[in-house]
């Protein structure tokens, strides 16, 4: 008898402790991808919709600005090749990226990036994302700093915007300093 009393009490507290824990959790935007083409999220599955939902508002705080002045050289960074202009730089990435060159996407990424993740790691989760095409556009430079955006048309989960920053060194090179990527709104 007093099974039957405890057994939908404790149902009912783990279906609102799993709520719980659902409400609170919060991916980050700067960094939120789709998942593999084809996979709804939750909040879809619920509404029932096929359009992918935007990114929730970070549960972070927002990283510090990128100063507008050089940085060492002896500090690790991954380097702008003497030559290459900044579009194709990111020209090379996504070419890259479409072509599953995964070794040298990898080999182009911000050290941040590469820190987090290795070549298989890399690859698998931007195969994940299904892209179909890119657009880049054009370097927007203010001294020793520069951000360049990129379009990325993924297919069904929509069009996604990257925005790289790149920042001179005392050597005069641009090294990638970060790239951030969200749904355009």
């Amino acid at each position: 008898m007093e099974m039957k009393r405890i057994l939908p009490v404790a149902i009912i507290v783990l279906a609102l402790l799993s709520l719980l824990a659902f409400a609170m959790y919060k991916p980050n935007a700067e960094t939120a991808l789709p998942g593999p083409v084809g996979q709804l999220n939750t909040t879809q599955q619920n509404q029932g919709q096929a359009q992918q939902a935007q990114p929730q508002a970070a549960t972070q705080a927002a990283p510090a600005p990128i100063p507008n002045e050089v940085v060492s050289s002896s500090e690790p960074a991954t380097v702008v090749p003497d030559g290459t202009d900044l579009k194709q730089y990111c020209e090379k990435y996504y070419s890259a990226w479409k072509a599953a060159d995964w070794q040298t996407a990898y080999d182009l990424q911000p050290l941040s990036k590469k820190e987090k993740s290795d070549v298989d790691g890399t690859s698998q989760q931007l195969q994940g994302y299904g892209m179909v095409g890119y657009t880049i556009g054009e370097p927007q430079i203010d001294k020793n700093i520069a951000v360049m955006g990129v379009n990325l048309d993924l297919g069904q989960n929509g069009i996604w915007k990257t925005s790289w920053t790149f920042v001179k060194n005392d050597k005069g090179q641009w090294t990638v300093q970060d790239s951030v990527t969200g749904m355009v709104q």
